[in-house]
């Protein structure tokens, strides 16, 4: 039912953390005087006002002057500082503060290396946090930081699975996946599903829509690709098109309409079928300029993509040269800003 190419495969899943971000806590709820005068942005008595605080142990006040001290807030960046003020905070029992240690390793700043990142990460793991047992779980299936362990990984996912997680689910379902554990990948996909998490949605459905899988369900995979297309995904909208093309009787226009809405979505996938509908007006309008359009853009979503060239070669080689050029400095521009495809 799908084309080559459509099916998942390991490139198509989301990339992981390279290196990691945290939020901040929330300071403007804290109703010790450093923090009231950080939420009102006085910086620079925040910051005298932290530095006196932190000294009689307050772990919050530790971690809000070490943050105003890697961030530069109220005075100069002293990074190796707000480590040490960091480490103070954390062993006063603020989690954030192990997490900022994490973050600061992974970017190797205050004399911290990547190698570090991994231990700050387990020891805000081991008190809860939810965030840092998805990235401790990501940095392993990275190899950031340390060696890859992919045993670890997912015992770590597992167990921010347990705490709730929808995120968890999908994340080991596609280091499931892509060791070929397609099974049980399906498992977390459909339970993240539903739960309402969009990519699950489309990963379950794509696993299931493959006639060469054992998993093939194409009934139940339809309302999975459609929940994702309806939710927004640009490659599931490009898949759902692809159904109603192959639907019994086939839907063209229905299947322009999602083609049209993926390469709005600057899927290129999307992009290069709704050039080829355009070409061929199915489902659509011929309008062979808009066709070119989208075939350019579709090109430099992947320039090795031979199928993709040869359309755009062959749309432009019929178009007279000053069209061609206008198009092509159109096909240039962010989508929100210039598009010669017209409103629906």
């Amino acid at each position: 039912m799908f084309q080559e190419g459509i099916i998942l495969d390991e490139s198509a899943l989301p990339p992981l953390i390279p290196t990691p971000e945290f939020p901040n806590a929330d300071f403007s709820k804290d109703d010790f005087t450093a923090a009231q005068a950080y939420a009102n942005g006085d910086f620079v008595q925040a910051r005298a006002l932290a530095s006196a605080q932190s000294a009689s142990g307050d772990a919050r006040a530790q971690y809000l002057y070490a943050t105003m001290l890697r961030k530069g807030q109220g005075g100069a960046v002293q990074s190796a500082e707000a480590v040490s003020w960091y480490q103070k905070s954390a062993q006063g029992g603020e989690i954030f503060a192990w997490l900022s240690l994490a973050e600061m390793a992974f970017a190797n700043q205050g004399g911290l290396s990547t190698s570090d990142g991994r231990g700050f990460l387990r020891k805000a793991a081991q008190k809860g946090s939810i965030e840092a047992k998805i990235v401790l779980a990501q940095v392993f299936t990275s190899g950031l930081g340390g060696p890859l362990d992919l045993l670890e990984a997912t015992g770590w996912f597992e167990s921010a699975i347990q705490d709730g997680s929808v995120l968890a689910k999908q994340l080991l379902g596609n280091l499931l996946y892509g060791q070929h554990k397609d099974a049980q990948a399906l498992v977390y996909y459909l339970e993240a599903a539903r739960e309402g998490d969009t990519r699950s949605a489309y990963q379950a459905g794509i696993i299931m829509a493959d006639p060469e899988n054992a998993l093939f369900d194409e009934a139940a995979s339809s309302p999975l690709i459609e929940q994702a297309a309806q939710a927004g995904l640009p490659e599931a909208m490009t898949a759902w098109a692809i159904f109603a093309v192959h639907d019994y009787p086939p839907r063209p226009a229905e299947a322009a309409r999602w083609l049209r809405k993926a390469a709005q979505a600057d899927d290129g996938e999307g992009q290069y079928l709704y050039a080829i509908a355009l070409a061929k007006g199915e489902g659509v309008q011929m309008d062979r300029e808009a066709a070119y359009e989208w075939a350019v853009r579709a090109v430099r979503h992947n320039p090795q993509d031979s199928e993709r060239r040869a359309l755009a070669m062959a749309l432009g080689s019929a178009l007279p040269g000053p069209v061609r050029g206008r198009i092509e400095e159109i096909a240039e521009q962010p989508l929100l800003i210039l598009s010669h495809t017209p409103s629906p």
